[in-house]
């Protein structure tokens, strides 16, 4: 036992000294470490705490504190198993700990005093006599000792209660002695929480009428200490010791004689509140001590105070008061809220005085001390009942006053508050006192100056709102006054911002008004009926709900006025249920206001109809003027109130009442604002109606006068009122203007009509001339295109327009306009407007006017398209280009007007020329919305044309325009548009029609051509480019007869005009020439080559679509091939785009593509393939033939129809492209060129200037996977892509991932061939050069993969040939050959056998090479890979090799921890191979033995080694016989899933040690030696990984002892290297070296 004492004395020892690290994890850690030492051996490691703390004579403050923690938790947890001598030397080291140290150290005293504490649960007698034993008479004891005290006071009240008397009678006499404030601030502490105690125990025995013993027979001791805190420690100068005094006084002040209390209790009150001028005591403290002596309670007799006390409380407390509680700072709000409790105490207590005092402060002329005083009497309105009772009355007179003169936003919102809590409390009742509510209205809705924050604004706001709906919801008393006062609030200008809320709140008293309950004040409510007319509410509400910007109120208007149209007029109930409903859904669409407006006119049409009656038309007519004539209203409010009364003036019959309404509706015409016009020029154009010629007269006056003042300006330009004067002037004229075109659009009278054909255009002509601002620019535009279109249907009443021409150019001119601030293009659609429409007025129009009216417009509208897109990209615009977007559009549609009206002026085929020779450069135009535009333009032309042409002896006899014009437009059927593509066709047909209209054939509706035309518009809106093409092929088909053969060079040159980089547009384009030279081209002999050279030039044009043009081109050349192939040879590499297509469509022709492969063989296998054919330099020089004729065949490949030559050709193409990638994947570009042209070809040979370009590797790859694509190789052809990305590269890299691949497809698709390819590798074999060496090696050694066909002579040939590369005395040739040893596993049993020794030893032999830093040249790394693949791939191996692969596995171990990570993978994973395949002891021993280094390998650095453990793991778990540990290794180790290691290990070792005991004490050694790892991922874990196998040796000790037996020198190696590295400079490896070290000394401790 004295062993086992002995090894936990020595690690709990050593744990204890290293608690004091300077890194917290590693004190956690050690902290748990000794704690789960504890918890198995409690008493124990007391017992050493107490030795080495009785033997240390100052312990470190860190060290100690972190010891106490490790007390605490065990003491908690394990209190129950504690020896009482053991818990006797605990208290006393206990003592010693919080005692020996006079000075603060909180860790250590407090957690020593958490120790007796806990220890007290189970030891309270031995805890307070050791502690009551401290209070010694002639000393004070410290601070920790009261403070323990108190705490067990607290936390065990019954126990304590009995030894409070005892305790203080040993504390009371030293209260003298105590003089410092941390041992003042531990006695308040206990005797605070003594009383507390105390407190509780009178409480418990409150039934029992035991309260008066209990007190007494505690009153003397807390009498004394009553005293001696409250004069003599209350007044110290240390903050913390005042509050600590104050916490306690407060209980203890229920514990004195009734007689000291009432001699006391004012002087003490006051010396409370003089302890607030103490800025640094924490003012809560103070509050909640003065609210303990205000409460009520039974141990408190009646609290009687002085006048003056009472005062100075009222006082002191009233300025303790926040304004703005700050949620940020608790301890202030704490404080508030302690205060709003004292004047509760307060005002039940001392009523007179606490709320008069509140009263008066309510008159005080600081802002600051009003609002206090309104929040707490807003206070004890919601709690108090005295005050409702006795004070309410006052306090809601002095509402009144304040409602009236406050004026700060916040005084306002404290106001609001109170008034809701009155009303809330039925304290307002009277219709007088009621008026204060209208402060609540006021306030929803007020704006405030400039100075006030747009917060505090809002939050009043939201206030106001939400506390008036509540109480219109809530408050069912008063529902009847509220509904009264909010209608009259709707008819008061002063309520305006509010009406909003108040609807609101009428809807729901409305709605409500059932429910509300009839009492006998209520009944006399009722019968007060408030003055307030419902046309007038109608009216306000009428006007005020115009704004479609106020959503909100705008919807509440609406469901008012629904509730509230019976009261209105009864008629009015059921119409507007259905008015109203509409209204508000189109509130919530949010259009425009101009339909807004329009509804709500229906709305009083509707009104006005219903009701039917004049008189009530009367009324509402003059409410509405009153309202414009006596009140200040906004622009919309008073514009659509004009409106109302035009409206009304044309259902009302007395005469003066209508000229006195059309008075008021002009009179706002003399000083308008420019926001104002639109409205009321809309309600004179509205009065115009019925009252035209009154209208007419009024405005003609106007603009008269208005002209007179402007001309007599010369007089007084002095003046300095003139340039206000002369805009005021500006705006009347244009009001004046704009009702002029109101005017003639809306009245039907042709007496005003000529008039305004007469006079106005003259002042609109004027004006137009002479440059004028934009609007009023606008405004006669506009108003000229009303006058233009109303004389229109007025021309039969002999109504005409004479200076129509000199007013349409004058129009047009306005596009020019450089007065209208940039805003020209918003013209645009009123402009085109007015020119259709004037256009319209008279025929006949000469061309180039119309050319020029056209080429004007186009210019404009289209050029404003162009830039649209560049301008919509820019940031911040998004509004400005959606009304440009609209702008444009309406435009368009508007000249598609324009042009139809031309054409139907001038019908004939130049009007056709001009138009598009307009259009032509638009219809090509990269725009999308510009080809849209024009190509829309061009239907309206054509439809046009045919409907309204007219064949006779005056019009032309052919149509000679047709080829070109569909040349022109049939690009656009594959437009990226499809509404192009639509419209394309529609012109198409219209073409036709045209022509077929001059050569005199009617046009059948079952018309052949035209059922093809128009099914096929119904397949053309498709983004697939098959369907464009076949869809343009049958347009070409439907549409080749009708085009005259003198027309098709012009058809096709048009055609070719419009080809360019779109991807549609080119597709279309191709399909549609490939299908016409099908058709015609045998006719197109004498234009080939200017087709040809057409074609050529477009290609070169374009980038990325001229290879669609190649389909065409191979068409044509069908027709004529000798033509056109003499144009394509003799092109120099690199090969121009367009001729590599033309290759590659010839490579289609079988005869041209059998000549050019016969004529590349013959040259590759009779030159030389470098510059250099010594191979003199060491950087290769690729020939220049050779390369450009694998170029060429690399283009010719490209196509199925090579397939049966590469197949037929198969050996040979193979070994020469096979071959010559082995020399070119290392070589550089030629250095000369063919020559480029004429003057060059003296020179023979020219600088390769475009070297960069051409890469051998590149090109010969290219080739070679073309040829095995065409080969049915597409396997390899996938691993030669990989060779895309190498120039100048690795050759042996790249080669031994291709050549796997080249073999299986060789020994597998061409197997009749592959004796003669396999004799012409074999001649590479011995080349000088290694790449070819390596290049035939391993495809050789990969063909035994496939067992060379089972060929005898085949499988010795190439194991003769890798013979001698295992032997080659190039590192990479000699590490190729090893790793294509493992093939040797594919081949039949007799010829495996023979082969199988020699490549073991070969293999053997290169493990033991000296290893290389390259892995490509890495012998050990090839002989480890070939033997894993070898092992692996083998079904069975004989039992002799076993001997061998035991020796091997041994071999390899070193290199599991080398610093090549491939070394790493490559031999752990071969220990895991040959684990599963050789069934031995001993290697089951190797694998229990390297255990450690597969389990740390886990958290390697690199991802394979990481994938290779986790392989071998599972593979060794296997062999072990532990069924639960494997399948567990099984689940968790999965390659790519993620491992939580820490978890993993402890899991699975515990899981090993329970099957197999004995494997945990063999891993041991190997584990204790990674404690010297030096790799940084690793040594965290290698202590963590020792401290689990001693885990759980300690737990399996008892059960399985002898084969837990350990190595004393192992495991005294273990914990010398484990003390190292507790003082490790890395925290993870002390802490596993604590936790270890813990594990160590608790099997060492069972043992012993």
């Amino acid at each position: 036992m004295s062993a086992k004492l002995e090894c936990l004395k020595d690690t709990v020892t050593v744990l204890i000294k290293a608690s004091g690290d300077s890194d917290n994890s590693v004190n956690n850690v050690v902290i748990k470490s000794l704690t789960k030492i504890a918890g198995s051996y409690p008493n124990e490691v007391i017992e050493i705490f107490c030795d080495f703390y009785t033997n240390t004579p100052k312990a470190n403050v860190t060290q100690l504190g972190n010891i106490v923690k490790v007390l605490e938790q065990t003491c908690v947890n394990q209190v129950k198993k504690l020896d009482p001598q053991v818990a006797a030397e605990l208290v006393n080291a206990m003592l010693r700990a919080m005692t020996e140290n006079p000075s603060y150290e909180p860790s250590v005293q407090l957690g020593a005093s958490a120790v007796l504490v806990a220890v007290g649960h189970e030891y309270l007698d031995l805890v307070l006599r050791s502690l009551i034993n401290q209070l010694s008479p002639a000393s004070v004891p410290h601070y920790t000792i009261a403070h323990t005290l108190g705490t067990l006071a607290a936390v065990n009240t019954h126990g304590v209660v009995p030894h409070v008397k005892e305790v203080l009678a040993k504390m009371l006499p030293l209260l003298p002695l105590v003089k410092q404030d941390g041992i003042k601030q531990a006695f308040a502490y206990a005797f605070g929480h003594f009383a507390v105690a105390v407190s509780e125990q009178i409480g418990d025995n409150v039934e029992n009428d035991n309260i008066t013993s209990i007190k007494d027979n505690f009153v003397t001791e807390f009498t004394v200490i009553f005293d001696v805190l409250y004069n003599q420690w209350l007044p110290s100068y240390e903050p913390k010791v005042s509050e600590s005094v104050l916490e306690a006084l407060g209980p203890i002040t229920r514990l004195i004689s009734e007689r000291q209390f009432n001699e006391t209790v004012n002087k003490f009150v006051l010396s409370l509140l003089s302890l607030y001028r103490k800025p640094m005591i924490n003012f809560y403290c103070i509050s909640q001590c003065i609210s303990y002596l205000l409460s009520p309670s039974a141990l408190n007799p009646k609290l009687t105070l002085n006048d003056s006390v009472i005062n100075s409380i009222n006082h002191v407390m009233f300025n303790l008061v926040l304004l703005e509680p700050d949620y940020d700072q608790p301890q202030t709000v704490k404080n508030h809220f302690e205060v709003l409790r004292c004047f509760d105490h307060m005002a039940g207590q001392f009523p007179d005085q606490t709320i008069e005092g509140l009263l008066h402060q309510c008159k005080n002329n600081q802002e600051k001390d009003r609002m206090k005083a309104v929040i707490i009497l807003t206070h004890l309105t919601t709690s108090s009942q005295v005050f409702i009772d006795n004070f309410s009355t006052k306090f809601i007179a002095i509402l009144k006053v304040m409602t009236v003169m406050e004026q700060g936003l916040k005084m306002k919102k404290l106001l609001v508050k109170a008034i809701v809590g009155l009303v809330y409390r039925n304290c307002i009742v009277t219709a007088e006192d009621f008026a204060m509510v209208e402060f609540i209205i006021k306030h929803c809705g007020i704006e405030m100056p400039p100075p006030a924050s747009k917060i505090e604004i809002t939050d009043l706001h939201d206030t106001c709102k939400s506390s008036l709906i509540l109480m219109c919801n809530t408050v069912t008393s008063v529902r009847t006054q509220l509904r009264n006062l909010l209608l009259n609030a709707l008819t008061v200008d002063e309520f305006t911002p509010s009406m909003s809320t108040v609807s609101h709140c009428l809807t729901s008293l409305l709605q409500n008004n059932s429910a509300v309950i009839v009492d006998d004040e209520t009944e006399k409510l009722e019968k007060i009926e408030m003055k307030c007319s419902p046309d007038l509410v109608f009216v306000r509400c009428l006007t005020h709900v115009v704004d479609t910007d106020q959503t909100e109120r705008n919807k509440n208007l609406l469901v008012f006025l629904e509730e509230f149209s019976g009261d209105v007029h009864k008629n009015l109930k059921n119409s507007w249920t259905v008015e109203i409903q509409r209204l508000l859904k189109f509130v919530e669409k949010n259009e425009s206001k101009e339909q807004w407006h329009g509804m709500l006119l229906d709305l009083l049409v509707s009104a006005v109809e219903q009701v039917n009656s004049n008189k009530w038309v009367e009324s509402i007519s003059s409410l509405i003027s009153k309202q414009v004539l006596t009140k200040k209203q906004g622009p919309m409010i008073k514009g659509v109130s004009l409106q109302y009364l035009a409206i009304l003036s044309c259902h009302m019959s007395n005469a003066a009442v209508v000229e006195s309404v059309l008075k008021i509706i002009l009179l706002a015409l003399k000083s308008i604002p420019m926001e104002s016009v639109h409205y009321v020029s809309k309600a004179v154009g509205i009065a115009s109606r019925q009252h035209g010629e009154f209208i007419l007269n009024e405005l003609d006056a106007i603009y008269k006068e208005n002209e007179a003042k402007r001309g007599n300006k010369l007089l007084n330009f002095l003046s300095a009122r003139n340039s206000k004067n002369e805009m005021e002037l500006a705006i009347v004229k244009f009001a004046v203007i704009t009702c002029y075109g109101k005017v003639a659009s809306e009245c039907l009278d042709v007496h005003v009509l000529a008039r305004l054909g007469d006079n106005v255009t003259s002042i609109l002509f004027d004006i137009l001339k002479s440059n004028p601002p934009f609007d009023l620019c606008n405004a006669s535009i506009t108003t000229l295109y009303d006058i233009s279109k109303a004389l229109h249907p007025a021309s039969h009443h002999n109504v005409a327009l004479r200076n129509r021409w000199q007013l349409l150019n004058a129009v047009l001119e306005q596009i020019y306009n450089s007065n209208l601030d940039k805003r020209n293009v918003e013209l645009y659609p009123i402009i085109v407007k007015a020119s259709k429409a004037l256009t319209k007025l008279q025929k006949g129009i000469l061309p180039e006017e119309r050319n020029t009216i056209l080429r004007v417009l186009f210019n404009s509208i289209f050029g404003e398209l162009s830039s649209f897109k560049r301008k919509y990209e820019i940031e911040g615009n998004g509004h400005k280009n959606d009304l440009l977007a609209k702008t444009l559009n309406d435009s368009l549609t508007l000249l598609h007007s324009l042009i139809r009206e031309l054409i139907i002026q001038s019908t004939c085929l130049s009007t056709i020329d001009d138009l598009v020779g307009l259009l032509t450069d638009w219809i090509r135009n990269d725009n999308d919305e510009i080809r849209t535009a024009s190509v829309l333009i061009l239907q309206v032309v054509f439809d046009s044309y045919i409907k309204n042409v007219k064949l006779n002896y005056e019009t032309p006899s052919k149509f000679g325009q047709m080829g070109y014009l569909l040349g022109l437009i049939i690009p656009g059927v594959a437009d990226t548009n499809f509404p192009v593509r639509l419209t394309t066709v529609d012109c198409i047909k219209l073409i036709i029609q045209i022509q077929d209209l001059y050569e005199g054939h009617t046009v059948e509706p079952e018309d052949e051509c035209m059922a093809n035309l128009s099914q096929l518009q119904n397949n053309i809106l498709t983004n697939d480019l098959t369907m464009i093409t076949d869809y343009c092929m049958k347009l070409c088909d439907t549409i080749s007869v009708k085009i005259p053969h003198h027309h098709t060079m012009q058809f096709i040159e048009s055609l070719l005009e419009g080809y360019d980089d779109q991807e549609l547009r080119s597709v279309g384009i191709s399909a549609i020439l490939d299908a016409y030279f099908i058709k015609k081209g045998q006719d197109l002999f004498q234009n080939i080559e200017r087709i040809v050279e057409v074609m050529l030039a477009t290609m070169d044009a374009v980038s990325e679509t001229a290879n669609r043009l190649m389909k065409p081109l191979t068409s044509l050349t069908r027709h004529h091939s000798n033509a056109v192939t003499a144009v394509l040879l003799g092109q120099k590499i690199p090969l121009k785009p367009c001729v590599v297509s033309s290759w590659r469509y010839l490579a289609k022709d079988e005869s041209l593509s059998v000549a050019i492969v016969d004529n590349f063989l013959r040259m590759m296998t009779s030159i030389e393939l470098y510059e250099d054919p010594y191979h003199i330099t060491e950087n290769h020089i690729a020939a220049l033939q050779p390369l450009t004729l694998v170029s060429a065949l690399g283009e010719m490949l490209q196509e199925d129809s090579m397939r049966p030559i590469c197949i037929e050709k198969f050996s040979e193409l193979f070994s020469v492209l096979y071959t010559t990638l082995a020399c070119y994947i290392e070589a550089e570009p030629p250095a000369y060129s063919v020559p480029n042209s004429k003057g060059q070809e003296r020179l023979g040979y020219v600088p390769n200037r475009e070297a960069i370009r051409l890469s051998p590797a590149k090109i010969t790859v290219n080739t070679f996977n073309a040829f095995l694509e065409q080969a049915d190789c597409h396997k390899v052809k996938e691993a030669c892509s990989l060779c895309l990305s190498v120039e100048h590269g690795d050759s042996a890299a790249t080669l031994l991932e291709l050549a796997p691949l080249l073999g299986g497809a060789l020994a597998r698709a061409r197997p009749p061939q592959l004796a003669r390819l396999l004799a012409r590798l074999a001649q590479y074999a011995r080349s000088p050069l290694p790449p070819h060496r390596t290049a035939a090696l391993v495809l050789l050694a990969d063909l035994l993969n496939y067992r060379c066909n089972d060929n005898p002579l085949l499988i010795e040939t190439v194991l003769a040939t890798l013979n001698t590369g295992w032997k080659d005395s190039e590192p990479r040739v000699r590490a190729a050959c090893l790793r294509g040893a493992a093939n040797i596993a594919q081949l039949q049993r007799e010829h495996r056998a023979q082969a199988l020794p020699h490549a073991l030893a070969a293999l053997s032999q290169g493990v033991d090479a000296q290893k290389t830093q390259s892995p490509i040249d890495n012998v050990p790394l090839a002989a480890i890979q070939g033997l894993s693949r070898l092992l692996t791939e083998t079904e069975e191996l004989d039992k002799e090799f076993d001997r061998e692969l035991v020796s091997i596995s041994q071999k390899i171990r070193p290199f599991m921890n080398t610093d090549c990570a491939q070394l790493r993978e490559n031999s752990i994973r071969l220990f895991g191979i040959i684990a599963g395949r050789v069934n031995s002891e001993a290697l089951v021993d190797q694998s229990i033995a390297s255990l450690p280094c597969f389990l740390l390998h886990l958290c390697d650095n690199n991802p394979a080694v990481v994938r290779a453990s986790k392989f071998t793991l599972r593979s060794v778990f296997r062999t072990m016989g532990v069924p639960r540990s494997s399948e567990f290794a099984q689940a968790h180790l999965v390659d790519e899933g993620r491992l939580y290691l820490d978890e993993f290990l402890a899991a699975l070792l515990r899981q090993l040690a329970a099957e197999r005991p004995a494997a945990a004490a063999r891993a041991l050694p190997a584990a204790g030696n990674y404690l010297h790892c030096a790799r940084d991922e690793l040594r965290p874990h290698a202590p963590l990984l020792l401290g689990l196998l001693y885990a759980e040796l300690y737990r399996i000790k008892e059960k399985h002892p002898e084969e837990c037996e350990l190595d004393p020198d192992v495991t005294r190696t273990a914990r010398a290297r484990l003390l190292q590295l507790l003082k490790d400079g890395s925290a993870p490896v002390r802490q596993n070296a604590a936790l270890a070290l813990a594990n160590i000394c608790l099997l060492d401790a069972l043992d012993g």
